[in-house]
């Protein structure tokens, strides 16, 4: 299957890029030049939150945004992330951010980790094409790690925009803990969360 992104995901962008559009701030021209015909074409279609759309021109039409809303400021992309978890939150789609909303914290590092398997898991609901892995590193147990495998389609924007989709997770969780990533190879992203030192003492 070609590497996919749910619609729940496009909408938005979609509704971004042509506020960008219909404010004057990129004219039609413009998006002829800088999108990819696939990625044009959504900008002119209902889209269905349930269907799969192209990896690429999703990240075509976010990239975009990133660029003429900000400059490509990371902080831009994680409030963009942020909004975007308020509002899957809101439509109550998923189990996995009804069962985050609704969980007690977590007592001790077995715990928070299969609570973290367990809330990633809405990573495979919303792309088709991602290896997730989640896991105390033993030569650094002072932090929780996601590792995102066959990550080579998954923009450096989607990067920054999931830090802010899960810093919101943990906000709604009442945690001030944030998420901070890395791309150590092309197909490979890291999530690494600080553990509270009641998990990591002795």
């Amino acid at each position: 299957m070609e590497p996919s992104v749910k619609g729940v995901l496009v909408v938005g962008a979609v509704v971004a890029v042509r506020r960008h559009r219909d404010g004057g701030r990129i004219s039609p021209e413009e998006l002829e030049v800088r999108l990819k015909p696939e990625a044009l074409a959504l900008l002119d279609q209902k889209i269905d939150i349930g269907r799969w759309y192209p990896i690429g021109a999703f990240c075509g039409l976010i990239d975009l945004e990133w660029e003429v809303a900000s400059g490509r400021d990371p902080e831009h992309a994680r409030r963009a992330g942020a909004i975007s978890a308020d509002r899957l939150f809101d439509r109550g789609l998923y189990q996995q951010l009804d069962y985050a909303e609704r969980t007690t914290r977590a007592q001790n590092r077995g715990a928070l980790i299969r609570q973290a398997r367990l809330i990633s898991t809405i990573t495979g609901t919303l792309y088709n094409f991602l290896d997730v892995e989640v896991k105390v590193d033993e030569r650094h147990p002072d932090s929780l790690e996601i590792h995102y495998g066959n990550a080579g389609p998954f923009a450096e924007v989607l990067r920054y925009t999931t830090e802010g989709f899960m810093n919101q997770i943990n906000h709604r969780q009442g945690s001030t803990r944030r998420w901070a990533s890395e791309r150590p190879k092309p197909d490979r992203v890291v999530y690494k969360l600080a553990l509270p030192s009641r998990f990591t003492e002795g």
